[in-house]
């Protein structure tokens, strides 16, 4: 094998291998809410694979309203919750980035924010 064809496998890996942790990261981000609230459906790491291979073909934006739902239903429950107004403040400007977002690149980062004004739930 090339040094080339390794160079290629390696990146592939450690593309597959970031989109496993935005996954995961959407699926502890959504079970924080689940534990909350058992009527929500149960999180998945498939709801971002099935958003990024939608993304994929050119047509993602079914799969897109349906994950933003998802977010924003869990950012709701945390608003039921007892938090500082700091924490309310972040949730309420988490909810205008998830409205706006227009990617899964998007989502990824709502998510990350999202684990980070969460920590508390963990």
């Amino acid at each position: 094998m090339s040094l080339r064809a390794k160079r290629g496998n390696l990146l592939n890996i450690k593309i597959m291998a970031t989109e496993e942790m935005k996954a995961m990261n959407l699926e502890a981000f959504l079970n924080r809410a689940y534990r909350f609230d058992k009527r929500i459906t149960r999180p998945s790491k498939g709801e971002y694979y099935t958003l990024t291979r939608a993304e994929q073909k050119g047509n993602s934006q079914k799969e897109l309203v349906v994950l933003k739902k998802r977010i924003e239903q869990a950012i709701d429950i945390f608003f039921k919750q007892e938090l500082s107004y700091e924490t309310q403040e972040y949730l309420k400007i988490l909810l205008s980035m998830n409205a706006q977002a227009k990617s899964s690149e998007d989502i990824a980062d709502v998510i990350d924010r999202g684990l980070f004004f969460t920590a508390q739930f963990k």
